[in-house]
């Protein structure tokens, strides 16, 4: 039985894997029975065969490919996230920006009776690093209307690096294809009676690749979900039991 999926979109992260698989494998062994799931979304680069060879080379690295559908961090998430046979839940960038040693905090507070821990950039004892001025305006403003709006207990809702129990993932289903995915499901955990927790972390922009965020479409994207949460989801997302 694994205990921790670690679940990894990849899309042209050729530069970066060969950082990130040694750094995971050394989270994994510290969490226990943990699995990580690489999952190659339409990549044109080496990170298909980068991932299927950690697959070949490790036996708790499980490689998914996503070669038809539409692409998109939010799709590629939910698709590792169905495969994921732990009881626990981690989503984590290829790019190198997330901090690692929030992990465990993450686990701890999973384990001692939290439904949902994100990893905060904006709580006291994080930091956003070097996340641009605008985007740090736009995700930091869109968690601070959830929680007025909301009563969402945290400072980082935006920020896809989170755990949660995979009974929540099953329970409200996520259904954005794109960044949006990450609000979204912390929305509609909060508004099911989920209990939401975090852990400070620190932001590090990516090295190598290129981002596919752009920042007037995020934060057209923020709008209408923020929009949906409080003409839809309120009445229509099904209550934790």
């Amino acid at each position: 039985m694994v205990d921790v999926s670690i679940v990894v979109p990849a899309h042209n992260e050729e530069g970066n894997l060969p950082k990130l698989v040694p750094r995971l494998r050394e989270l994994a062994e510290k969490a226990g029975d943990a699995e990580i799931i690489l999952v190659d979304d339409h990549s044109t680069d080496q990170t298909p065969q980068q991932v299927d060879d950690y697959q070949r080379k490790f036996a708790n690295i499980r490689a998914i490919h996503r070669r038809d559908g539409i692409r998109g961090m939010g799709n590629t998430l939910k698709e590792g996230t169905t495969a994921a046979r732990g009881q626990f839940v981690i989503w984590t960038m290829a790019d190198l920006s997330d901090d690692w040693s929030s992990v465990p905090l993450m686990l701890a507070k999973l384990r001692n009776g939290a439904d949902m821990v994100f990893a905060s950039r904006y709580m006291p004892g994080g930091s956003s690093g070097d996340l641009q001025a605008f985007k740090r305006f736009v995700s930091s403003g869109f968690t601070f209307a959830s929680r007025l709006f909301f009563g969402v207990p945290v400072h980082d809702i935006t920020n896809a690096y989170r755990g949660f129990r995979r009974e929540v993932y099953e329970k409200v289903r996520p259904e954005a294809g794109d960044f949006a995915i990450s609000p979204e499901f912390a929305l509609k955990a909060q508004l099911a009676g989920y209990r939401l927790d975090e852990v400070p972390t620190t932001y590090a922009k990516r090295q190598k690749g290129v981002a596919n965020f752009r920042m007037f479409k995020m934060a057209r994207r923020y709008f209408g979900i923020f929009l949906k949460a409080n003409l839809v989801w309120r009445f229509t997302v099904p209550r934790a039991k």
